[in-house]
C-alpha cells in the first residue's frame, strides 16, 4: 500500500483557513456539516472555570473546550481521501482541503488540561526539539558544575 499526498507549497499557501474542532467522538460520515449553525451558535464561555474555557454539548453530552494553537514552527493541515479504498492494502491518495493555526479542543464534561493524552502529544514536539539540539562541551561542563553546586546546597 502506498499513500500519495496531493499538495505542494503553493497550494498550501493559498489554502482556505479552517475553523477546526477536535471532538472526543467518532462520527461515521464524511459529508459537510453546518457547524456554524448547529454547533458554534451554542458555544458559550464557561466563566466558572476562568477565561478561555468553553461549553457546548454533542448529542446531549456536555463538552468543555479550549482554543489551542498549533506548536510553533508547525502548520496544521486537513487532508481528505479522494476515493474510498477497495481494500486495506489499496493505494490511497489524499488531497489538501484546508489549513489551520489554531483549533478548539473538546473534552466530555471536564476542563482540558496538560494531563490529556492529546495535549501531551502536542508537548512532545517541544521535547523532541530539545533532544535534537546539539550540546557543546562548554555548556555540558557548565550544567554538570551547576548540578554539583545544587547537590551540595540541598540537605
Amino acid at each position: 500500500m502506498s499513500i500519495t499526498l496531493d499538495f505542494n507549497g503553493k497550494n498550501l499557501a493559498k489554502s482556505k483557513t479552517l475553523d477546526l474542532h477536535y471532538l472526543p467522538a467518532k462520527i461515521d460520515g464524511d459529508g459537510e456539516a453546518n457547524v456554524e449553525q448547529y454547533f458554534n451558535n451554542y458555544t458559550r464561555e464557561a466563566t466558572d472555570y476562568g477565561s478561555g474555557v468553553f461549553t457546548n454539548a454533542l448529542r446531549g453530552y456536555p463538552l468543555m473546550g479550549q482554543q489551542l494553537k498549533v506548536p510553533e514552527g508547525f502548520k496544521g493541515i486537513v487532508l481528505q481521501e479522494t476515493e474510498k479504498p477497495l481494500s486495506e492494502s489499496s493505494d490511497r491518495q489524499l488531497r489538501l482541503t484546508g489549513v489551520f493555526d489554531e483549533f478548539t479542543y473538546w473534552n466530555y464534561d471536564k476542563v482540558p488540561s496538560n494531563g490529556d493524552a492529546y495535549r501531551q502529544a502536542l508537548l512532545m514536539s517541544d521535547v523532541a526539539q530539545a533532544l535534537a539540539q546539539p550540546i557543546n562541551e562548554k555548556d555540558l561542563e557548565a550544567e554538570i558544575a551547576r548540578n554539583k553546586e545544587n547537590t551540595k546546597a540541598s540537605p
